[in-house]
């Protein structure tokens, strides 16, 4: 049995006002001069929070639904005791330990406490409780196993999921002792995450991610969207996705305030979430198109115009294509409140890249452009076209590659495309992972050399890149390429569709020739199903000019999504022919 917990210092919110301390100037990113502490505070993610500690110990976090919070000096001095509890349970140097918790304060004691240890962590996906969770614990399993994860520090709460998932020692946070044993040193080379992809095209895998490398992903995201102390980071996005572990890390550690919302929370809640944000004046959030269209329809006109958000600096949008009509919409909606058209913040990222690969630079609103969807379909290349066009596409620039990034755009000969030309995005870099964990078959099929390929496409507009879609998800019909978000954004508009929801992909005719499929939902009775199956065709068939088309209606809340938000078009595709 686990020792008995230490006192993890967490506080009610009552508190004085910040104090933020002087920091080390870093070299500008584009016009901006950050103050930054990320700079000077070493290799390792152990030596950050140290820094952190010693130089702005007040700095913290705060928990609005539990009334928590915790500053920096005692989260240090809580990880050191939990570091040293873990190693008298057993765990290693070296060792992968899995972190499944909740939105608390014992996430980050835990966190922290596991890397000190010299261990390494994977924070381990925790359900919502509208989630599956047969399905989570299956998730969980197959992460368990293939990563040899040994030890899981888990929140009583899940104790249940963990069991389901024959985890094969659970310790009940935090593991604590005196703090006096002798730790183990942290070298920027040590293994310090492995962050599991979310599966929305094919099974997850470990991104390995040393010291060194998520050190320098974090000064990338501060350096590039010039975040200062002075910013107050409000987030709801789950801790065990990258936006949300790597956004948190990169503003507390970088000595800004941070307010965590649970995800859950959030979903069932935008309202609440927009009302602290106003009443604490939080200049950063994360997010998803899917959560800002939520935020969207929580607040009517009338209490909109009863907030203000003028302290809003950087609404980050990302994990998911960015919707052009959600950044219209956000831009228009908040504009009475004091939201400015260069809030909103569209970013390109993922795990392997520490989460950063491109950001606009801060200030900018951000850029549209139109395209022929035809052309981009037969020729592979982006031609502007106007707005009301029937064949326009609209794609939102997501900017240009962050501070130490490399980035280029390949043919399928593995050419340079010009500006405008459709290819394969590839990125190399200091935050760049050097592979997946436990699958060498994986990391070779992964590089070009040095050369990271993201499986995206993309293409670019002077220094703007615009991403397309999925190569994986690409169905080629008759010829012609089609991207399953062409043939979501025309059927969803259909009458009848449950909350406008659907998704599409390739799938194969019985006569052996590809077709797109399309799956929507319904609350409409059987009977009526096959109307609208026509009614879905004739639109998709119409809207992109493609005559093999097949329909699936199901019922509400069919469709499935990943823990970014992105729809699982790979598993609906695998529930309707196993069904």
């Amino acid at each position: 049995m686990p020792a008995s917990p230490v006192n993890p210092a967490v506080w009610d919110l009552g508190i004085g006002p910040w104090s933020y301390l002087p920091a080390p100037r870093c070299r500008r990113s584009i016009e901006f001069m950050a103050v930054q502490h990320l700079c000077d505070s070493g290799e390792t993610l152990d030596a950050a929070l140290r820094s952190l500690a010693r130089t702005s110990p007040s700095v913290g976090v705060r928990f609005p639904e539990t009334s928590k919070r915790i500053d920096a000096a005692a989260l240090d001095d809580a990880a050191t005791r939990c570091a040293a509890g873990l190693l008298a349970e057993g765990v290693e140097p070296g060792d992968l330990v899995g972190l499944l918790m909740t939105t608390t304060p014992m996430f980050l004691i835990n966190l922290f406490g596991v890397l000190r240890a010299g261990a390494a962590v994977t924070v381990l996906p925790a359900p919502s409780k509208l989630s599956d969770e047969p399905a989570a614990a299956r998730r969980m399993r197959n992460i368990v196993a293939e990563a040899g994860v040994h030890h899981v520090i888990c929140d009583p709460a899940l104790a249940e999921l963990a069991r389901k998932a024959e985890t094969p020692r659970v310790l009940e946070p935090p593991p604590a002792s005196s703090g006096r044993e002798r730790l183990p040193s942290v070298a920027p080379g040590d293994l310090a995450i492995v962050q599991f992809t979310s599966g929305s095209t094919g099974r997850p895998r470990g991104v390995r991610l040393h010291h060194r490398t998520a050190m320098a992903g974090l000064r990338a995201i501060v350096e590039s969207s010039a975040l200062t102390p002075a910013d107050t980071l409000a987030q709801w996005v789950p801790l065990f996705h990258d936006m949300g572990l790597f956004g948190l890390l990169a503003n507390l550690l970088n000595g800004s305030d941070c307010h965590l919302f649970s995800p859950m929370g959030y979903i069932r809640r935008p309202g609440e979430f927009l009302r602290y944000f106003s009443e604490h004046r939080c200049s950063l959030s994360t997010g998803t198109s899917f959560g800002y269209e939520l935020l969207l329809g929580a607040v009517g006109p009338e209490e909109l115009a009863a907030l203000d958000l003028s302290a809003w600096r950087l609404a980050f949008n990302g994990a998911e294509p960015v919707s052009a009509s959600v950044v219209r919409e956000f831009q228009e909606r908040l504009a009475p409140a004091g939201v400015r058209r260069s809030v909103m913040y569209p970013v390109y990222g993922m795990a392997e890249a520490t989460l950063a690969i491109s950001f606009p630079r801060p200030g900018d609103p951000p850029a549209t452009v139109h395209i022929d969807r035809d052309e981009l379909s037969r020729t592979r290349r982006a031609r502007p076209v106007p707005a009301d066009e029937p064949n326009a596409k609209a794609l939102v620039s997501v900017g240009r590659p962050v501070a130490g990034m490399e980035l280029r755009v390949l043919d399928d000969h593995g050419r340079p495309c010009p500006d405008g030309g459709l290819g394969e995005i590839q990125i190399s870099g200091p935050s760049v992972m050097d592979g997946y964990y436990n699958d060498p078959a994986a990391t070779r099929a992964s590089f070009d050399g040095e050369w990271f390929r993201t499986g995206d496409l993309g293409f670019t507009r002077g220094s703007d890149l615009f991403i397309a879609g999925r190569r994986k998800e690409m169905a080629i019909v008759n010829g012609r390429n089609f991207f399953p978000e062409d043939a979501e954004e025309i059927a969803r508009e259909t009458p009848g569709l449950y909350r406008k929801r659907c998704v599409s992909f390739a799938d194969t005719a019985p006569d052996g020739r590809e077709q797109l499929c399309v799956v929507v939902e319904t609350k409409e009775p059987e009977c009526a199903r096959p109307a609208l199956a026509d009614q879905v065709r004739a639109r998709v068939v119409r809207g992109l000019g493609v005559p093999a088309v097949r329909v699936h209606v199901v019922g509400a809340r069919w469709l499935t999504r990943t823990t970014s938000g992105k729809w699982q078009r790979t598993l609906a595709k695998h529930r309707l022919a196993t069904e």
